[in-house]
């Protein structure tokens, strides 16, 4: 039985911005540590992609102790996000799955996003990866 070498570990901080090149990656039980764990919503609550809005692959964000994420992007002064606490949440939907997740604190990160793509946006956190479950679908 031959073995698989592992070549690289890249993860997404934030959804749909470029991704991070990691030396290596702590896997929790829903994937790896720090993936995928913050996105843009729209107002309606519609997570915003590449596809949507292609603009986002300039985008970066590097991961920061405790979760936070630091973004920057081309002509544009970084912006540092931390985990928000959990006051309250907003519903968001991800393809066809619905969560809820903990929009940032920070009006500027909002800002600093809508600024970006040129409309607004929410810059959220997704509390709970294990949240987002197969089966469990928005209505409509």
């Amino acid at each position: 039985m031959g073995y698989a070498r592992l070549q690289s570990i890249h993860v997404h901080p934030v959804k749909a911005f470029r991704s991070l090149s990691l030396q290596e990656a702590v896997v929790e039980p829903w994937g790896p540590a720090g993936d995928r764990r913050w996105m843009l919503v729209d107002h309606g609550g519609k997570v915003v992609t590449q596809r949507r809005q292609p603009r986002l692959a300039l985008a970066a964000a590097e991961l920061l102790p405790g979760g936070g994420v630091r973004l920057s992007a081309p002509g544009m002064a970084p912006l540092t996000a931390p985990v928000p606490r959990a006051v309250g949440t907003v519903g968001v939907q991800i393809f066809r799955d619905k969560v809820e997740a903990l929009p940032a604190e920070d009006a500027a990160a909002h800002a600093w996003c809508s600024t970006l793509l040129g409309t607004d946006v929410r810059l959220v956190h997704l509390d709970d990866p294990a949240t987002r479950r197969p089966g469990v679908r928005a209505a409509g």
